[in-house]
């Protein structure tokens, strides 16, 4: 959601919306509160009461297109985000919104409003990484990668834009740089168990045992309830004949989701030396 005008001369902008505008504001800022712990029909409320006392502030509309969506209330949204970009058809932010709305909802005029977006506004990591998902989800790599790349410059920090081409490089068999696009994501987030854990499996095919081991161990470590990473890690440890680490992880596995597990291991190469084990058997058939 956008943020409401506050303090010093944007106050003063707020007339523009009418005499009712900061009671509008006030309105909006509740159904922020409300829309950030999941309270949607709150927030809904909140917003549509801010609307008949400005209804020609933009944000306010692009607001309702956003609450109505998470509610997957695709129709009313998309009214209320068309009806944004009418109050305000320069505003970079009303038109990523609506960009980035389409790209959910599977879309194909998201990429024109993204597009569009950047032509108002260059520097706009977000739109930027919505296009690399965009060009990746049609299979357009190099125009993916061209998209998260300045996505990144725009904006390091963007992890997800980071773990996108991490994904990317991985399916292309560029290992190191996959793993670089990993490394650079713990710099800023140490504690994100999913990095590690993608870490290991490239270190792996990099062959670099001790670091795939203490990665995916990393990942275990900050959550403990992570299923593939305990799987994996007993596959790693099976394919280094290291087979009773390799029992004791899987059976982690097993009492975190013995279906799945029971699923994953029918034509698992990596776990055939685990096969004859005693314990292998009865880790599968245990209630």
């Amino acid at each position: 959601m956008e943020e409401d005008s506050k303090g010093g001369s944007e106050n003063l902008d707020l007339q523009r919306y009418g005499p009712d505008a900061e009671k509008a504001r006030l309105h909006n800022e509740r159904a922020k509160k409300y829309f950030e712990i999941g309270e949607y029909a709150l927030a809904e409320a909140e917003v549509r009461e801010a609307i008949k006392l400005a209804p020609n502030w933009a944000a306010l509309h692009d607001n309702l297109g956003t609450i109505c969506s998470e509610q997957n209330k695709f129709q009313e949204a998309l009214i209320h985000y068309v009806d944004a970009l009418r109050i305000d058809p320069e505003s970079p932010t009303v038109t990523y919104n609506l960009g980035y709305f389409l790209l959910q909802t599977g879309l194909d005029t998201a990429q024109y409003f993204l597009e569009r977006t950047l032509e108002r506004e260059p520097i706009y990591p977000d739109a930027r990484r919505a296009l690399g998902d965009l060009f990746m989800d049609r299979g357009e790599n190099s125009k993916a990668i061209s998209a998260f790349a300045r996505a990144i410059e725009q904006n390091p920090k963007d992890t997800r834009a980071r773990f996108r081409l991490s994904d990317l490089f991985w399916e292309q068999g560029d290992y190191h740089e996959s793993a670089q696009q990993l490394q650079s994501i713990l710099q800023y987030t140490p504690k994100d168990p999913v990095a590690w854990h993608n870490l290991g499996l490239i270190a792996i095919m990099l062959k670099d045992s001790a670091l795939a081991e203490e990665s995916l161990l990393k990942a275990i470590e900050l959550d403990p309830a992570y299923l593939l990473a305990h799987y994996h890690l007993a596959c790693f440890y099976a394919e280094n004949f290291q087979l009773e680490q390799a029992i004791y992880c899987l059976d982690k596995a097993v009492v975190l989701d013995r279906e799945q597990v029971r699923e994953w291991i029918q034509d698992d190469e990596k776990l055939e030396r685990l096969r004859n084990h005693p314990r292998f058997d009865q880790l599968l058939s245990e209630d």
